[in-house]
């Protein structure tokens, strides 16, 4: 019956982290420029096929933020620009400009911005959208203001600007590309960037970390009392676990939370639906852990510390526990299950 229940807890595992690497196929990759105030500063996009998503702001109202990416002839170029306020409110709605090498085309620009020697410039004028979009990774929301499509008319380096005609400031973000896909380490560390994004959106940082720590110490407060009522984990294996579940339920109710706050600004969206399959695994990812280490047995066996494991490396790659959960369960399979007591005969040293 052990072995049976093991080899199911496998299989969720495996399918949830199959679920997690095939779900990122349609997120962004994200970056967070600074100082790209002119052509010579400009911030090099490496690969502008590939989706990207580029939290920052524009900070001085009388200059640009210029990007860079080379292309070939006929390549698509596929380029938005969004805010996390809508214009109409804040005030600050950005525009675009896309400048290609040889071009004759030259759309009006604010004098501030700078155009290459031999560049024209196509301009596409930001337009404040009636509603915010739902975006199901983060979760979060955006207010898309530009979007541009199209091919490449030649080889060579092209330039992006984001400006304000208004000459006024604020947080915007550009997503590049169209080819979804991650790294390995572009995925592991999305939970450290979501961390910017929140902070872009105008989110307290702190805020966005409590639903983790409250959930790490009164989960604590829990264990300790059960502890003094005979009802502790059974060794530091145990220990680790229950503090990795607890993790891993605060990431839960953090995505809960941004749900809630994402939804008084979208209204409810149906791409819910890929959020709350997250906090499913979450949730699961926790009650795994839990029936390990609130329970005397099932002993520490090979079998299991490899369940352990691979909770760990979900959880890592499903972006649950903050780091701190996959770590946890990952040293829970690692340690010896029980504490070692060792006895010392005074009698002998006396």
């Amino acid at each position: 019956m052990s072995r049976m229940i093991s080899t199911i807890l496998i299989s969720l595992l495996t399918t949830a982290l199959v679920f997690t690497l095939l779900s990122t196929a349609l997120a962004h990759s994200p970056l967070f420029p600074d100082e790209n105030y002119s052509p010579a500063t400009a911030y090099q996009i490496e690969d502008p096929l590939k989706s990207w998503a580029i939290y920052t702001a524009l900070n001085n109202p009388e200059k640009g933020d210029y990007y860079k990416f080379k292309m070939s002839s006929g390549d698509r170029i596929q380029v938005s620009v969004f805010t996390p306020k809508r214009p109409s409110n804040s005030g600050f709605l950005p525009s675009l400009a896309l400048m290609t090498p040889g071009n004759t085309q030259k759309d009006i620009l604010p004098a501030y911005v700078e155009v290459p020697y031999s560049y024209g410039a196509i301009v596409v004028n930001g337009i404040d959208p009636v509603q915010a979009t739902y975006e199901p990774f983060s979760p979060g929301w955006i207010y898309e203001t530009v979007n541009l499509n199209m091919k490449a008319p030649t080889d060579g380096i092209y330039y992006l600007v984001v400006f304000n005609n208004d000459h006024m400031t604020g947080n915007y973000g550009l997503a590049v590309g169209y080819i979804e896909e991650f790294t390995p380490i572009e995925i592991v560390m999305v939970p450290y960037n979501l961390q910017g994004v929140y902070a872009w959106e105008g989110q307290n940082r702190f805020v966005t970390l409590l639903p983790i720590i409250l959930m790490l110490v009164i989960g604590g407060i829990i264990l300790y009392w059960r502890s003094n009522h005979g009802k502790a984990p059974k060794g530091i294996s145990k220990w680790l676990a229950a503090f990795a579940g607890l993790a891993f339920l605060g990431s839960a109710a953090n995505t809960i939370y941004q749900i809630l706050l994402t939804f008084r600004i979208t209204g409810f969206k149906g791409e819910v639906v890929l959020t709350l399959l997250f906090v499913f695994i979450y949730l699961l990812l926790a009650l795994f852990t839990f029936i390990y280490a609130v329970r005397n047995k099932p002993d520490l066996t090979p079998r299991r510390r490899g369940v352990l494991i691979l909770i760990g490396i979900v959880a890592l790659f499903s972006w649950s526990g903050l780091y701190v959960g996959p770590a946890l369960a990952i040293f829970a399979a690692l340690v010896p299950p029980y504490t070692i007591k060792i006895n010392i005969d005074t009698k002998g040293l006396t």
